[in-house]
């Protein structure tokens, strides 16, 4: 598994990430909010997945945590716009 954040840049730069690979959600069942970190390689049939500020946190504190993932057709950028 990799992971993609910016820290120094405010999330800045990953904007072109999440155009180049659709990342347009957290994947996270349930949150609709927009991505902050792209995980890559987290299963053989999940190529790429986005996750928000929260459930990341909430997964790299060390402890085990039980996400289930949806992908849709959801776009939480565009429904910031709207």
């Amino acid at each position: 598994m990799n992971i993609i954040r910016d820290k120094e840049l405010c999330g800045l730069a990953m904007i072109p990430l999440f155009c180049d690979w659709n990342v347009r959600r957290c994947n996270v069942e349930g949150c609709t909010l927009k991505p902050t970190t792209i995980i890559t390689q987290a299963a053989p049939d999940v190529p790429v997945l986005g996750m928000c500020e929260e459930h990341f946190q909430a997964a790299n504190k060390g402890y085990p945590v039980n996400y289930s993932f949806v992908f849709d057709s959801f776009d939480a950028f565009k429904e910031a716009q709207a």
